[in-house]
């Protein structure tokens, strides 16, 4: 005991430090004491603790603190003043830690208390209330810690006493609470709000506060001690192992235990005192807590249990009256506590809230006025209505569903209407518009009333008359919304509202659906991106994202309402047509469109779950699928993922009445997890997969609707959804395509119809493997439906055929019927009269497969399978040719232009057409389109022969053309010159020489002349009678350049015998041809000219340089020909024929030029002409009297050699050598005097001719010739001169000369001395292109003086020109 009191002497030392030291010490001394020391030695220790309770200091505290708790967890504390540690240990959290009286607390002191609250929570946590004396003590004295807000943080390990200690007195009398000997116990009532407060946190405190209302059940009060004991257990148990957060759920089932606990007490004192209890501990919890709103709810419960009616009523007016609704705390109380009192009380509630709202709107003083005015401006009114409007809401939403239909429009809904409209107004005046907060509590109102309405399952025939004037409202609030940014919740709430008021009667038309679904969709697609949206990272941006998703679920449950009340089809295609137009804008639009394709879908799939008769098939399933399917390779992952989704959910739908199995609902789930990569082989891989799974289910009558709807997508916006699209088409045509034969035709014409829209190659592949595809299945159909198709045949009817050729097996199918096609006779309607003349049609049928095989052949590899097919196609298409042969394109009117590839080809000429398609058949056996290098099996088939060679003698003209011409070229070949169809072919071909038409006759000499050429010795003994054939031919207009061209070719190979009786006709014919007005017919005459002289025998060399004489003159001059083959054709023949001339000199002279490169020589023409002269001048004048012929000629390069042959051939003679015919013509009068009655000469004509280069060369050999033979007059003594005064003449000549040299222009004068007009002399325009000789003054006299002496016309003309040249050099002289 000395010990004792030492210590408790030491206590009284106010020094921190040693305070702390000895309670530590006693703290050790209390845990070592033996039981049986304990009590004794324990009483006076605590004592001496007790002094120094006061102390404030954080360390003494937490010291003294420690020590009490290892007072209370010990066994044996009677006689101890356990009290007062207890009551010391609750007193911490009421008082702050520090010195008594100090007037600020430091920074740090939160943070102190803390620590020591946390202490004290944990010496309760130890607090043993099984030790002995212990429950005497703390019971029920404990209780008073209960209620009071400052000890809220040790209710929990309170509780848990509590809970022991009542248990503990189980058995003895029961508590009357609200009275104990020196401690304020609480009342019942306040007992039982607190612990149910506690209650509602299940996490928390929820489970220690009911069990001690299951302990204390018999203390609150005797009636619920039954209910009690056997609704607490069930409600611990159910929250059991429960970590969730506190649920709506929960919270019912509390308030419905209050609620049924009121009503078993049934004592409305007991209630109207709970209710005051609610009120009174509104206080101790924090505004906008969980705790707090449960309270409120409890105060709403407890009101609609109290049948004291006055009560209820001054209740409820003094919550709606005196609440700041500037505080949201007080706003929530007031929603809550009505809407949960109208539960009862829905009357009563009903009119206590017209009654204030009326109150808003009375008539005002004006010394109220402005009152109103700062109530508005401070967002007092504001907050007023729209807590009331909020109210009316909840109200409706928890007021019997009996009582409100009859007042829900009259006293709930335009209730709202007129405090959202009366908000924005300040004594009937609007003064603003309505703020965000407004527009909420209106949607919240409305959304609540419309929940309430729906939650009735009899509706009584209500019908809502304000029903549109709500949706224009909502509506009006949507389209308010900005469309760049969303940062309230206003836009998905209002299409929320939408979706609950759209429900309601009246119903809604098709129109007005659409309305709702068209804003709100214009409201929600075009917003940006969420991570533009979000605009960073934080709270904002989570909220942002909320907002996000809740728009997106707002309109999925809009769109879930609208189909509840029409689950039909057709406005299930009214909603995806206000969808569908934003898969193509932005990458964001498009994602939320397939967000709401799917969504649409789903709530489409719950609302026909019963309503749909098994085993039908849902009819929009092929175009959604066609619609969705691209979209699961796009770009954008979400996209992807609810495309996907989309797909399943169609299959779905469409096996709703066998179901899906699970393999393939796993198969669909694993390939839409596939969609997740980014790997673009992965995901069409993955697409495939589905289009795999989901062809199984397709209906085949919605082929076409998927076909259509599936080649939008093949239009490259986007590639890879683009490549998808192609790819499901394949898919389902592939499974698919053998039960669409109904739908074939037309399949076909949407292929055609988009053909040309599509550009992308690879895209056009898609349609034309598709084609293909289909053509496995139907190709009777595919066959017909290409073949009606209109002529001339377009480029996408040419790339369907060529799609089926590039398919062997479909080619070898096809073309045999092509074949057979072409073969149909011909019908007879081919020919329409047009006025006087017939104009012959091709067959459309026929013309149709010739093209198509063209088409079928070109996309053929060459091998096996075309020498199987050539005979069965080579003899139609040969037919064709000849059947088309003259004939017109069928006449029908919308003719396109022909198919890209033959462009070349007239539309008016369906032969060509045929020809090119036999050409492109013939192309696939050989290199060349040759007939005669065919050979073996194929075009000399036998087969073919015989069939060929059975037109021959057939009555049609084109056919024995077409064989005639096939033959021509067929016997060339050695296999077939060699066989026995020669000797059938010769006679007929005899034959066809004198046909009627011409064409047959030029084919007929052909091949006579290809049999004389390949197999001369099968005809020896008719080689003179085709000699005299193709003599015979010369004198057929029509067939003469054949024939010609035929004889130059086989006259080196027949024999002498063989041609001499014809020989010298042969050529006299030959000459014929030489001028003649046709090209080509002067070529081939001058090319047979030649071998004729190059094959003449000694016994024809007389004849035939008597006609090498004749004709030296075409020779010459042709060698300058318009055409360059016919002069090269003219200058081998002249040197052919230079062994015919008569002079050996000549010969040799002209031998020399065979030299390839002297052929060439563009003066050729001219150098002959002067050695001919020179070598024989006897022959000048015959030559330049045939040259002179060819001045008339319409060639300008005719007309420009006879003038250059012409000037050479003058240059070697003298002017008697010309007659007087011959110089009229040629000449005409030579010098400056000419008889009256004379003519204009050639030369002067020909310097009048259109072409320069002729006026060049007649005023070249002009001035030759006056500079040769000027001087001289060869009618000198026949006529009279025109001027009788010569002299006079030349001195006006000269004067008028000098005069104009004077003014620097020069004069032309006609031979009678008049001027034809002046030049400048720059211009040197003087005859001979030379200025004229000045003549001075001085020399006048002179030249006067020999003039009279002379006395000579053409001495004038020397003053013009220069020194005349010694010879006619136009062209340059060969050395």
């Amino acid at each position: 005991m000395d010990a004792l009191d030492f210590l408790q002497t030491q206590m009284k030392d106010d020094t921190e430090y040693v305070r702390v030291v000895l309670l530590r010490h006693l703290k050790a001394v209390i845990v070592s004491d033996d039981l049986c020391e304990s009590r004794s030695r324990k009483r006076p220790i605590v004592d001496a603790v007790k002094c120094i309770l006061d102390d404030r200091r954080e360390a003494v505290i937490k010291a003294i603190l420690d020590f009490i708790k290892e007072l209370l967890r010990s066994q044996n504390i009677e006689g101890c003043a356990v009290w007062d540690m207890v009551a010391y240990v609750f007193q911490q959290f009421s008082h702050p830690v520090g010195q008594p009286g100090a007037k600020a607390r430091p920074p740090s002191q939160k943070e102190k208390e803390g620590g020591v609250q946390q202490i004290c929570i944990d010496v309760l946590e130890h607090l043993n209330t099984s030790a002995e004396g212990m429950s005497k003590i703390l019971w029920p004295k404990l209780l008073h810690f209960v209620v009071p807000a400052p000890y809220s943080p040790a209710l929990k390990p309170l509780c848990r006493c509590l809970k022991e200690l009542a248990i503990a007195q189980q058995g003895e009398s029961t508590l009357f609470l609200g009275s104990c000997k020196g401690v304020k116990l609480p009342s019942a009532q306040g007992l039982f709000a607190r612990l149910l407060v506690l209650a509602s946190d299940p996490n928390q405190t929820g489970k220690w506060a009911l069990q001690l209302l299951h302990a204390m059940r018999g203390n609150i009060h005797p009636a619920v001690n039954k209910l009690w004991g056997a609704q607490i257990p069930f409600l611990w148990e159910s929250i059991q192992g429960n970590a969730e957060a506190r649920s709506q759920e929960w919270e019912q089932k509390l308030l419905q235990f209050l609620r049924r606990s009121l009503e078993t007490i049934a004592d409305s004192n007991w209630t109207r005192n709970l209710s005051r209890e609610f009120e009174s501990q509104m206080s101790s919890y924090a505004d906008q807590s969980a705790e707090k709103t449960f309270l409120y709810k409890s105060l709403g419960t407890s009101l609609t249990s109290c049948e004291d009616l006055p009560f209820v009523k001054s209740q409820i007016q003094h919550i709606v009256g005196n609440a700041d609704y500037l505080e949201a705390s007080e706003r929530e109380k007031v929603i809550l506590v009505l809407s949960f009192s109208a539960v009862g009380h829905f009357d009563l509630t009903l009119a206590t809230l017209q009654k204030f709202g009326d109150g808003l709107e009375k008539k005002t003083k004006v010394s109220e006025v402005i009152s109103h005015y700062k109530d508005y401006y401070q967002g007092r009114r504001g907050q007023i209505h729209q807590t009331l409007m909020l109210t009316y809401g909840k109200v409706a939403l928890w007021a019997p569903k009996e009582l409100l239909f009859s007042q829900v429009e009259t006293d709930i809904v335009k209730r709202v209407l007129q405090h959202y409209y009366n908000s924005g107004q300040v004594l009937g005046v609007s003064i603003a518009n309505k703020d965000i907060g407004l527009k909420l509590a209106f949607i919240q109102s409305m959304t609540d009333i419309s929940h309430a309405l729906h939650e009735t399952r009899d509706d009584q025939g209500f019908q809502l008359t304000c029903k549109k004037e709500l949706l224009g409202v909502m509506l009006d609030f949507i389209r308010e919304e900005p469309l760049d940014s969303l940062t309230t919740p206003v836009r998905p709430k209002a299409i929320l509202a939408l979706a609950c008021l759209s429900k309601l009667k009246p119903r809604l038309s098709l129109d007005d659906h659409r309305d709702l679904l068209d804003r709100s969709i214009k409201s929600l697609f075009p917003l940006p991106p969420l991570e533009q949206l979000k605009g960073g990272t934080g709270k904002d941006s989570e909220y942002t994202e909320s907002l996000y998703d809740g728009s997106a679920e707002a309109l999925g449950e809009l769109m879930k309402a609208v189909l509840e009340e029409q689950p039909t089809s057709e406005l299930l295609d009214e909603m995806f047509q206000l969808i569908v137009p934003w898969f193509t804008e932005t990458e964001c639009s498009r994602e939320r469109a397939l967000h709401a394709s799917f969504q649409l879908l789903a709530a489409f799939r719950e609302s026909i779950r019963v309503s749909v008769p098994g085993g039908e098939d849902f009819q929009q399933f092929g175009s959604l699928v066609a619609l969705l399917a691209p979209f699961t390779c796009d770009s954008s992952s979400p996209c992807r993922q609810w495309a996907g989704q989309g797909i399943t959910c169609l299959m779905h739908i469409q096996a709703q009445s066998r179901g899906v199995p699970p393999e393939e609902e796993q198969e669909m789930l694993s390939a839409c997890q596939d969609l997740q990569s980014e790997l673009p082989r992965v995901l069409f891989k993955a697409s495939s997969r589905m289009a795999k799974v989901v062809s199984a289910y397709f209906p085949a009558d919605q082929a076409l609707d998927f076909i259509e709807a599936i080649l939008e997508e093949l239009v490259p916006g986007n590639e890879m959804c683009a490549i998808a699209a192609g790819s499901w088409l394949l898919t389902i045509l592939q499974d698919c395509g053998g039960a669409m034969e109904a739908q074939v035709s037309t399949i076909l014409d949407v292929f055609y119809s988009r053909l040309p829209t599509i550009k992308e190659e690879s895209l056009r592949q898609v349609l034309v493997d598709a084609i293909s595809i289909v053509a496995h299945y139907h190709l009777d159909t595919v066959f017909s439906s290409l073949l009606g198709r209109r002529l001339p045949m377009d480029s996408e009817t040419g790339e369907l055929w060529r799609s089926l050729g590039r398919d062997l097996f479909l080619a070898v199918l096809i073309l045999p019927r092509l074949a057979a096609t072409v073969m149909q006779p011909p019908s007879s309607e081919t020919a329409s009269a047009t006025g006087s003349e017939t104009s012959v049609f091709a067959d459309e049928e026929p013309l149709k497969a010739t093209c198509a095989i063209y088409e079928v052949m070109s996309m053929l590899p060459t091998g096996e399978v075309i020498q199987e097919l050539f005979p069965a196609l080579f003899c139609p298409l040969l037919q064709q040719v000849s059947r088309t042969l003259g004939q017109k394109m069928p006449s029908y009117e919308g003719r396109r232009r022909l198919f890209l590839r033959e462009q070349h080809l007239s539309e008016g000429n369906p032969c060509r057409l045929s020809v090119a398609s036999l050409k492109t058949l013939l192309l696939k056996l050989t290199s060349e389109p040759s007939l005669g290098e065919t050979g073996g099996r194929g075009l000399l088939d036998k087969e073919i022969i015989e069939h060929v060679l059975s037109w021959m003698n057939l009555g049609s003209k084109n056919l024995r053309l077409t064989s005639t011409a096939f033959f021509v070229e067929a016997i060339r070949h050695p296999t077939v010159s060699e066989r026995e169809q020669l000797k059938t072919v010769f006679p007929i071909l005899l034959e066809r020489a004198a046909d009627q038409h011409p064409s047959i006759r030029q084919m007929a000499v052909r091949g006579l002349g290809n049999i004389l050429l390949v197999a001369p010795d099968k005809v020896k003994e008719e080689k003179k009678i085709v000699v005299g054939i193709l003599l015979d031919a010369l004198y057929d207009a029509q067939v003469v350049r054949e024939s010609l061209q035929v004889l130059a070719v086989v006259l080196p190979h027949l024999k002498e015998k063989d041609v001499d009786s014809c020989f010298k006709n042969i050529s006299m014919k030959t000459l014929s041809y030489l001028d003649d007005d046709n090209a080509d017919l002067r070529r081939a005459a001058l090319h047979l000219f030649g071998v004729l002289a190059a094959s003449a025998r000694r016994r024809f060399q007389v004849f035939f340089a008597d006609q090498v004489r004749k004709c030296l003159v075409p020779l010459l001059i042709h060698q300058q020909d318009p055409s360059p083959q016919v002069s090269e054709a003219c200058r081998v023949a002249f040197l052919q024929a230079v062994r015919f001339l008569p002079k050996r000199k000549l010969r040799t002279c002209l031998e020399d030029l065979r030299p390839a490169t002297l052929l060439d020589l563009p003066y050729l023409h001219v150098y002959i002409c002067r050695q001919l002269v020179k070598t024989s001048p006897e022959m000048r004048g015959e030559i330049l009297q045939k040259t002179a012929a060819y001045f008339r000629s319409s060639w300008e390069e005719t007309r420009t050699a006879a003038l250059d042959l012409s000037g050479v051939i003058l240059e070697s003679m003298v002017l008697s050598d010309l007659d007087e015919t011959l110089h009229l013509q040629l000449l005409g009068w030579c010098g400056s005097w000419r008889p009256a009655s004379s003519e204009i000469s050639a030369l002067e004509v020909l310097q009048g001719d259109p072409s320069p280069r002729v006026q060049q060369a007649a005023a070249d050999v002009d001035t030759y010739v006056m500079k040769k033979w000027g001087r001289e007059n060869p009618l000198k003594e026949k006529g009279k001169m025109q001027c009788e005064n010569p002299l006079q003449f030349a001195s006006l000549h000269l004067g008028q000369q000098q005069k104009l040299h004077q003014s620097n222009k020069t004069c032309v004068l006609q031979s009678d001395g008049s001027r034809l007009g002046t030049w400048k002399r720059s211009e040197r325009t003087c005859p001979g292109g030379k200025e004229p000789t000045r003549v001075p003054r001085r020399k006048k006299a002179t030249l006067l003086s020999r003039l009279r002496k002379s006395n000579k016309e053409g001495s004038l003309h020397h003053l013009w020109r220069s020194k005349p040249r010694s010879s006619y050099s136009r062209y340059p002289q060969f050395h």
